[in-house]
């Protein structure tokens, strides 16, 4: 686009196609980390965009002069030197229509896995109150949003409730001998916490579930939609030890159960859906305990999946409209400044003519959209603008 010249889309990241739970966990941000890139390394490299750092992916999306120099400083600081020996970058277009895949599920660990949409949505969010978004990113976002809405609606590849917050609940029910009664306590509220409790009440009821979380204000919030027990983060550790299950969908840079923790502990089972993983690996021999993570549970709903794959074709048709909107859009912002210059000679011509400078206004403001549509649907419009602005017929 014109007025991002030396703009360009970029994408980067490491994803579960690319490592197992137990890598990916060495490549998650923290919440002062992502604040750094928004706040110093984004600006200082001319870019815009937001990073996806989830339990499946630490991905950044870009818009900008420089997004290669961020690459390289993300991969210095895990000690790499070439993005493809941990996962993968897409530029240009290839950017676009890779968001758009993410947000629809088709990249997910669980193929159709809708949870993506809301942490896309929140991912770019974070970014914007940092300072480091804009409009044509969120023109973009919204529209992967938009698509990935008509591909639920429009296909099957979301059918069922396959997702990693069902899949936990499925193990959970599986794991336990009484599951219905079963004490089960769910650490951390963000995004994968909060539907994994959504899903945990609707298979079992709000009886004997407790959540606890850093911020007490977000517990509070939960329990009042959904009926269910209140601690403290040190009262739920302290407690630890009353319970047949954990969930942790913690964001830490470090396991939370250390060894002094796990020896109280008595559950039957953890599900470890946090990235970096709640329960280091190095205590999973040593514990008589069941400890899942994040991409163990994708091997449970697998046949499901099946199911999901033959609806991937339409998917991607859907992608390609959508893909398609978006860069007619594109064209036609293009367009915006030979629109506001005829804009502008009309209305010198009218008040010449007419008092009356609100209906001027009402005119201007149509006959502007009605060229801005024409220009989106067909580019070939912009010439004959440029050449009426310019006096040629």
């Amino acid at each position: 686009m014109t007025q991002f010249k030396g703009y360009n889309w970029y994408a980067f990241g490491i994803t579960h196609k690319h490592a197992a739970a137990h890598e990916r966990q060495n490549y998650a941000l923290s919440e002062e980390e992502l604040k750094h890139y928004f706040k110093d390394i984004f600006p200082q490299n001319e870019c815009a965009g937001f990073i996806a750092n989830t339990c499946n992916r630490t991905s950044f999306f870009l818009f900008g002069k420089n997004p290669e120099i961020i690459e390289k400083y993300f991969l210095q600081k895990f000690g790499g030197n070439d993005i493809y020996e941990i996962g993968n970058r897409f530029i240009g277009k290839k950017a676009i229509t890779y968001l758009f895949e993410v947000t629809a599920g088709l990249d997910s660990q669980i193929l159709g896995d809708f949870e993506i949409v809301g942490q896309i949505k929140a991912a770019f969010d974070k970014s914007k109150a940092q300072g480091a978004g804009l409009g044509i990113i969120e023109k973009v976002v919204n529209q992967a949003i938009f698509s990935s809405r008509r591909i639920k609606n429009e296909t099957g590849l979301s059918n069922g409730s396959s997702s990693t917050s069902y899949a936990a609940v499925q193990f959970l029910k599986s794991s336990l001998k009484d599951f219905s009664k079963a004490k089960i306590l769910v650490l951390g509220m963000g995004q994968i916490g909060k539907r994994t409790l959504d899903n945990l009440v609707a298979e079992k009821g709000a009886k004997n579930i407790f959540i606890a979380n850093r911020s007490i204000a977000k517990t509070r919030k939960q329990a009042a939609l959904y009926d269910v027990h209140i601690l403290d983060w040190d009262e739920a550790f302290t407690r630890i030890g009353e319970f047949d299950a954990i969930v942790s969908a913690v964001s830490a840079p470090r396991p939370v159960f250390t060894e002094s923790i796990l020896s109280t502990i008595n559950a039957k089972c953890i599900v470890d859906l946090s990235i970096p993983f709640s329960v280091a690996e190095d205590n999973y021999e040593e514990l008589n305990i069941q400890v899942v993570n994040v991409d163990q549970l994708s091997n449970t709903i697998a046949e499901q999946m099946d199911q999901r794959k033959k609806w991937v074709p339409r998917a991607y048709n859907i992608i390609r409209e959508e893909l398609n909107k978006f860069r007619e859009w594109e064209l036609a912002v293009d367009a915006l400044p030979t629109i506001k210059e005829l804009q502008r000679r009309l209305q010198e011509e009218w008040a010449s003519k007419h008092t009356d400078s609100e209906k001027i206004q009402r005119i201007s403001a149509k006959i502007e959209a009605r060229l801005f549509e024409r220009v989106r649907k067909n580019p070939k419009e912009l010439k004959e603008l440029q050449n009426k602005l310019n006096g040629k017929q």
